[in-house]
């Protein structure tokens, strides 16, 4: 599989039989209809990604032979999607069940919605390791613009899939219902991991089709392999000089204790004087939050706290003056403006301070 690097006529697309590790149909009236339920609030996010995962235990299967019954478990489903427990996974399974999205038993599955089993549209073959990605994944313009990218840059015909195609980030916004800062930003992480390469082109195509991308039909999201250490040979001599605890070389001298009667608890965080210190502490951001909840501007539920850290991840990165920012945000509750990368921090800042870090 060969590419160009600018895009002319149709010599940059890539073509193979089957991409690395196999793929999956779905099919471009499923997406729509499952991301509408999505938009209107019928399902969460999570639900998406169990209904994405269920094309994988599927097609898992496909090679079964003849006289043989598969068997599919929501156990098998949490191993894909990931969290706590499995109950989560079963209230996903009811919800989309309800919504005629999915049809799951022990001894079938059916991804097609009811809606739209007359007429699924075209079928899309979804690379494998990219459907694995997406059940693992957690936000939302991620996974709207995997989607979007598939729907415009990925096709099957006489056999043979072939990948490339022309993507505007503000059409994958506008159909998805995401920001379109997200839509680069996870954008620009898929080129990172390499399950994008863009591809080259004039200024006029850009603004007419938006940027030329090929979705890598040889990528793989398997760790790579560990290197083998020896677990009985000792050190050498000079080795163990450096690894020894006792020697004193090189050591940070101990900090002298301050004078007496000296302050040593920092002042407590004030909402009414927020400060970028604040914003970069979690346990700060608890107590702004207490004192936030206190005065009605937030409730004490799972999405607020992660929005407001998020917020403060927000402030910093973007801001001028982080800490305006984020009381301007916090108080008239203006989270739209939030990316993954924002919520990827503010997630991260939370399990610190949960996991009793600093």
């Amino acid at each position: 599989m060969t590419t160009i690097t600018y895009a002319r006529g149709r010599d940059w697309h890539i073509e193979a039989r089957k991409p690395r590790g196999g793929f999956c149909f779905i099919h471009e009236h499923s997406i729509h209809a499952v991301w509408s339920c999505l938009r209107s609030g019928d399902i969460e996010l999570r639900d998406v990604r169990v209904w994405l995962a269920c094309h994988e235990l599927t097609v898992r299967r496909c090679t079964l032979e003849a006289g043989r019954t598969p068997r599919y478990s929501v156990k098998e489903l949490h191993g894909l999607v990931g969290g706590v427990g499995g109950e989560h996974v079963r209230r996903s399974v009811r919800r989309l069940e309800k919504h005629g999205l999915l049809r799951f038993s022990e001894d079938a599955i059916d991804t097609v919605p009811y809606e739209v089993q007359q007429h699924p549209g075209r079928p899309i073959p979804v690379p494998r390791p990219v459907l694995r990605l997406l059940a693992k994944s957690r936000g939302r313009a991620f996974i709207a613009t995997v989607l979007g990218h598939l729907l415009r840059c990925v096709f099957y015909k006489n056999g043979v899939c072939r990948s490339g195609g022309w993507c505007k980030a503000s059409w994958v916004a506008e159909a998805f219902g995401v920001a379109l800062r997200a839509v680069k930003e996870a954008r620009a992480r898929l080129l990172k991991l390499g399950v994008l390469r863009s591809v080259a082109a004039d200024q006029l195509r850009l603004n007419r089709l938006g940027s030329p991308q090929v979705v890598c039909l040889d990528w793989s999201n398997e760790p790579a392999p560990r290197h083998r250490q020896s677990t009985t040979e000792s050190a050498p001599p000079k080795k163990h000089k450096e690894l020894s605890s006792r020697r004193v070389d090189h050591q940070k001298p101990a900090r002298a204790a301050g004078p007496a009667g000296a302050r040593t608890r920092a002042k407590e965080p004030d909402l009414n004087n927020v400060t970028v210190a604040d914003l970069k502490d979690p346990w700060r951001l608890a107590a702004l939050f207490k004192q936030a909840r206190l005065r009605g501007w937030v409730r004490k539920t799972e999405a607020e706290i992660l929005s407001m850290f998020s917020a403060a991840a927000h402030a910093l990165r973007t801001g001028t003056e982080p800490a305006a920012l984020f009381s301007w945000m916090l108080r008239t509750r203006r989270y739209e403006t939030l990316s993954c990368i924002d919520e990827d921090v503010g997630r991260a800042s939370l399990s610190a301070l949960r996991g009793g870090q600093s």
